[in-house]
């Protein structure tokens, strides 16, 4: 009886032992802040006030600001965020990195048709070509990204700042002609920052970053000037 009293005591012990879990390593705020605030959710929204605020939209806009930027942030932001909270709340993704890349179809299908219904919005409204091209942008990514990934792992955060940088530098040089130099150091510093960021953060490795970098600029520099090539000889058709 005492042995088997004893037992159970040790057997009581064990089920109320805690599994020990080793402490997580504190994430450094910094890298935290701007890796939130430089979310490729936002990448979007900060292209197209930066196009807004340096071409003569914001004279055909004049007073409209909000007006212009509430579908942009609507479909490319709040759309997404709140479809993907709602699929995780389902149970569908476990989380929202999608570490798993069998959930990918439904997230992936939403985020293309959102960023489609922001095109086609701006596609009823007959804005310019090369306009068209940067809202379209990001669904080009997105396939990018989606194909890439599914074989090695990219920086989302890389290729959406670059996609900011290389749509303002497309428009400047090729749409404008302006050479707005601190403006571009000044994108150039946070893409930068953004990168440190990601490899504080143990997020992504330094191939990843420059690649996904890369890869954000060169499309949507490219992107926008086969735009504006096409709107041209749209126009010359027109005459």
């Amino acid at each position: 009886m005492m042995e088997e009293t004893g037992y159970e005591l040790n057997k009581d012990n064990i089920k109320n032992l805690e599994v020990y879990e080793p402490p997580k390593e504190k994430q450094p705020i910094l890298a935290r802040v701007v890796s939130i605030a430089l979310h490729p959710l936002f990448m979007a929204i900060y292209a197209v006030i930066l196009i807004y605020i340096h071409t003569d939209f914001k004279f055909l806009f004049a007073n409209q600001f909000v007006q212009f930027m509430t579908p942009v942030l609507f479909f490319s932001c709040i759309i997404p965020a709140s479809g993907m909270y709602f699929l995780k709340l389902a149970g569908i993704i476990h989380n929202f990195r999608l570490n798993n890349k069998d959930e990918w179809l439904l997230p992936f299908f939403v985020f293309f048709m959102s960023y489609g219904l922001l095109f086609y919005y701006f596609f009823s409204a007959k804005l310019y070509v090369w306009f068209l091209a940067i809202v379209a942008i990001p669904v080009i990514l997105l396939v990018i990204y989606t194909l890439i990934s599914r074989f090695w792992n990219i920086s989302a955060y890389m290729i959406g700042i670059g996609g900011v940088i290389g749509c303002v530098m497309s428009v400047c040089y090729y749409i404008k002609g302006l050479n707005l130099y601190i403006l571009f150091i000044i994108l150039f510093i946070l893409a930068g920052c953004l990168g440190v960021s990601r490899l504080a953060l143990n997020k992504s490795t330094p191939s990843q970053v420059y690649i996904g970098f890369l890869i954000g600029i060169a499309i949507s520099f490219l992107t926008v000037w086969i735009g504006a090539y096409w709107g041209f000889v749209i126009f010359l058709r027109n005459l």
